[in-house]
């Protein structure tokens, strides 16, 4: 019985998960870019140009893969 239940709540997770993985991998990339950002000082950002948001990240991505 209590496997059952414990099984049945791994494969809801995992249906949850899946349905979400577009909104999980665009706020692991947008938190790391942050981040990113965050631990340079603003002179050391000025030479660096500006990192693409998630949108602009999947376009150039998808033109890598063609």
């Amino acid at each position: 019985m209590i496997r059952s239940v414990i099984l049945l709540a791994v494969l809801g997770l995992l249906l949850l998960a899946g349905c979400s993985t577009d909104n999980l991998k665009h706020g692991l990339y947008e938190g790391f870019r942050v981040r990113n950002d965050l631990q340079s000082s603003p002179p050391e950002r000025g030479d660096k140009p500006v990192s693409p948001d998630y949108q602009e990240y999947e376009r150039l991505r998808k033109e890598q893969n063609r």
